[in-house]
């Protein structure tokens, strides 16, 4: 069964990735609010899929990404409120993907999961 590491200060947001995932077959989920909570999570538990969001309490949710998908086999989203901003902060790292709003999940995931097998 596939695990989702959702990084997102946002617990609302959280939730509705969670069901959204939930309903693409994702059994497992770890939340984190934080950078350090971030990779804590994935060394308990690699991630098949990362969801990152427009922010973070604490450190930075693309950082923490890019060091838990370090060799790129790990495919990472952004969902954002925010698709302007987020496309900023996508243009200097070229294997994320997004922003997606967050009703275009299920599209995402399949593009994500693709590029992973591409990958493989």
């Amino acid at each position: 069964m596939p695990h989702a590491l959702i990084i997102n200060e946002n617990i609302a947001i959280c939730r509705a990735v969670r069901q959204y995932l939930g309903m693409l077959g994702f059994g497992t989920f770890d939340h984190a609010w934080t950078e350090r909570q971030a990779m804590v999570a994935a060394r308990q538990r690699s991630p098949d899929i990362i969801v990152i969001g427009d922010d973070i309490e604490i450190g930075c949710a693309m950082r923490a990404a890019r060091n838990i998908s370090a060799d790129g086999t790990i495919p990472v989203l952004m969902v954002s409120g925010d698709p302007v901003r987020a496309s900023r902060q996508l243009a200097q790292t070229s294997s994320y993907h997004g922003p997606f709003r967050l009703n275009q999940i299920e599209e995402a995931v399949e593009i994500a999961l693709e590029g992973k097998a591409a990958v493989q």
